[in-house]
This record gives C-alpha cells, structure tokens and sequence, in this order.
C-alpha cells in the first residue's frame, strides 16, 4: 500500500509540474518586451523597427512590430539619428500592443546606412574590354585615364554597364560613360577619360626620294609607330606601293601616305601607240602619238597620225589605244 500511495503521490506531482511549466509559457507569449539599440546598420533604403530593436513577443504582434517604418535610410556610408519620442510613440500607437509591455530605448539612437566602394580595377577592366570590341584585334595602349571621385553605394550586386556612346576620337582621346547598377537599378553614371594610343607598322622611305620615282620595295622600311597623331592614308603593306610612283618628294625616315601615290602611266604622253578602231566585224588599225600619260582601261586623247584628228581612246595594253565612237 505505501508504496502504491508513493507512485501515486509521484504522478500527481508530474501532473502539477506539467501544468505549471504550460502557464507559464502561455504567459511568456502574451510579455511584449522591446530593446532599441543606440548603434545601428541598415541595408535597405528605409528604416523599420525591426532593423534597430529586438523584440520579444507572440508572432504575429512581433510581425506587426518590426515593420513600423521609422523613415528613410541614410545615405550609403552615413549615420542618421533617430528621435526617441518618434519611436516610442509610433510604438505605442499600434493595436494590440498590452499596456505593460516593456519598451526600452536609448537617448540616442543612430542608424548607418551599409555601402560598398568601386574599386578603380573594376572600372579600368571595363574600359579595356571596351577598347579590345572597339579596336577590333589591333594594338592598342590605354596610356591614362581619369575617373570622377567615386563615392559610396548601396550593398546589393553591383555591375558596369558601358553607355553606346563612348567614343575613342581621331586623337586617341577616351570618352567612356558607364552606368553603375545595383540590382538590375541605375545607381549612378560615371564618365571616364583618358588617352590610347593605337600601333600599326607603316612605310617609311630608306633614302631620300623624288617627285616621278617609282617606289620599290628596297625603298621603303616597316616601322612601328603611334597612329593617332599621323594622318589617316598613311601606307601600312607594301601592295600599296607596287605599280605607283610619288608625286611628291619624301625625306628619309618619313612616312610615306597613299594620298602621295599615283599609277605609273602605262603610256607615257608622246609615245608613239597603236590605235585600234572596231566597228561591227570592220577592224582598222593606225598609229598615234598619246598627248597625255595614259593608264589601264582609262580614257586618253591620241593624234591619229594619218588624219592629224585628235580621238579620244581607253587604253587597253602597254602600247594599243582602242578608239571610241
């Protein structure tokens, strides 16, 4: 019999034990209790209780509680301070809040706004894939380039986007306007400056060279030079200059331009030429003498010899105009 009454006895304890600790965890749900810290660090653009407080509370009221909206974030980088009244009251202006809820705040309150810094890295490694699309395959130097002050953005994933209208002018000065986005959203726009310089090898003369002198390829030499700063026709492969002589004198060392070249005449003006006339199946062949130089398939004026007339003719070979009605 005791000891039937003692785990009788035990059991009725068990059953008051259980009872008590379930009191007391439905109390602790209905305890409100609010710790505003005075140092803060927000990411977001806006400031809600939930950033600067722990609460303890049931769900659903500490749901409603960490969405009161405290104002705007300060800038990336920045401190903002916040006014204790302001919070208390939007505190206790919420429904359901019990009037013993615990609500703990600091005098000061002072919220940062987190950021992230673009390294200057960043930027050139955009610029340069820039110029490898815009140049094509050819040599090229970014000697400087010049960035605005760059300040401080939002955290979130950043990329550089290059504007359509970056530019590289005729002087190798760089325009490249880039967009900043966080998100996928337009931070900020940002225009980097600077110089390239872009190499080719060109044609330079050996010796000095004259007016009429037809270029060989003994004559000239390959150089590797900046071409910005040159002009724009100057000569970069040796087929350029095959067939051509200069129409005017080129120092030694200098470069040689296309603008300079001219064909060399296949006939030259006073050559005694063949003038070939066809008219239906009639074929009449004459001699003449070229008033002019002549070059391949291009019209030349020739004194037909026997009639002492001036026609007009495309030359066809070295020595044969073929006259044109």
């Amino acid at each position: 019999m005791k000891f039937l009454s003692l785990l009788a006895s035990l059991a009725m304890g068990t059953m008051i034990w259980v009872h008590s600790l379930n009191a007391e965890t439905l109390s602790s749900f209905r305890e409100v209790k609010i710790f505003v810290e005075e140092t803060n660090l927000v990411s977001g653009p806006e400031i809600f209780l939930g950033n600067i407080a722990l609460i303890h509370a049931d769900p659903f009221l500490k749901e409603v509680l960490q969405k009161i909206e405290l104002g705007k974030a300060p800038k990336p980088g920045k401190i903002k301070h916040l006014n204790k009244r302001r919070i208390l009251s939007l505190i206790q202006s919420q429904k359901g809040l019990p009037k013993d809820a615990m609500i703990d705040i600091p005098q000061n309150i002072y919220v940062k706004r987190a950021s992230q810094q673009i390294k200057q890295q960043e930027i050139r490694e955009q610029v340069n894939l820039f110029l490898a699309d815009f140049f094509k395959g050819k040599e090229y130097e970014l000697e400087w380039m010049k960035i605005k002050e760059l300040g401080l953005y939002p955290q979130g994933e950043l990329n550089l986007s290059i504007v359509s209208k970056s530019n590289v002018n005729q002087q190798g000065n760089l325009s490249v306007f880039m967009d900043i986005l966080i998100d996928g959203n337009r931070e900020d726009s940002i225009r980097v400056s600077g110089k390239v310089a872009i190499y080719e090898n060109i044609l330079c003369a050996v010796r000095n060279l004259a007016k009429g002198d037809a270029l060989l390829e003994q004559d000239v030499y390959f150089v590797r030079k900046k071409l910005f700063g040159l002009q724009r026709d100057v000569v970069r492969n040796i087929q350029e200059i095959n067939g051509k002589i200069l129409k005017t004198s080129v120092q030694k060392d200098n470069y040689i331009k296309s603008s300079w070249l001219e064909e060399i005449p296949l006939i030259q003006k006073g050559d005694l030429v063949t003038l070939v006339a066809r008219r239906n199946n009639l074929l009449i062949v004459t001699s003449g003498i070229s008033k002019e130089d002549g070059y391949s398939d291009k019209l030349i004026r020739v004194e037909n010899i026997g009639s002492g007339k001036i026609v007009r003719g495309v030359v066809r070979e070295k020595t044969t105009v073929e006259v044109i009605y």
